[in-house]
């Protein structure tokens, strides 16, 4: 998160809980749970089901993380928290989700 103060008072402990509760604390997208022990592979999240399976990918080389999911704003403004808005993506999802906003951001800028 690169600012609070670009989020409303409430956005941390009513608005965001609220939507992962609502979307049963999974990506939307992929289904992948939050806190979800993960490997990427090729760019894809892959969920690692237990602690045998964990030590089998760290044995390759393989580093396993957790994905902690994010709540994002589908018109990409932070003080439109209307819950057809907001929607549970895990980060993966997320830069997807954002990838022509941030190009068009990006085409802008140079502009000016």
């Amino acid at each position: 998160m690169k600012n609070r103060n670009n989020y409303p008072v409430d956005w941390f402990d009513t608005i965001r809980p609220a939507i992962l509760k609502r979307d049963n604390y999974k990506c939307n997208h992929c289904k992948i749970s939050n806190r979800q022990k993960v490997v990427s592979v090729n760019k894809a999240l892959i969920q690692v089901s237990d602690e045998f399976e964990e030590a089998w990918y760290l044995k390759q080389g393989i580093k396993t993380y957790k994905v902690y999911l994010i709540v994002a704003h589908l018109d990409h403004n932070t003080f439109n928290n209307e819950l057809h808005n907001l929607l549970t993506l895990c980060p993966t999802c997320h830069f997807k989700n954002d990838r022509s906003n941030n190009l068009l951001k990006r085409l802008m800028k140079k502009k000016a």
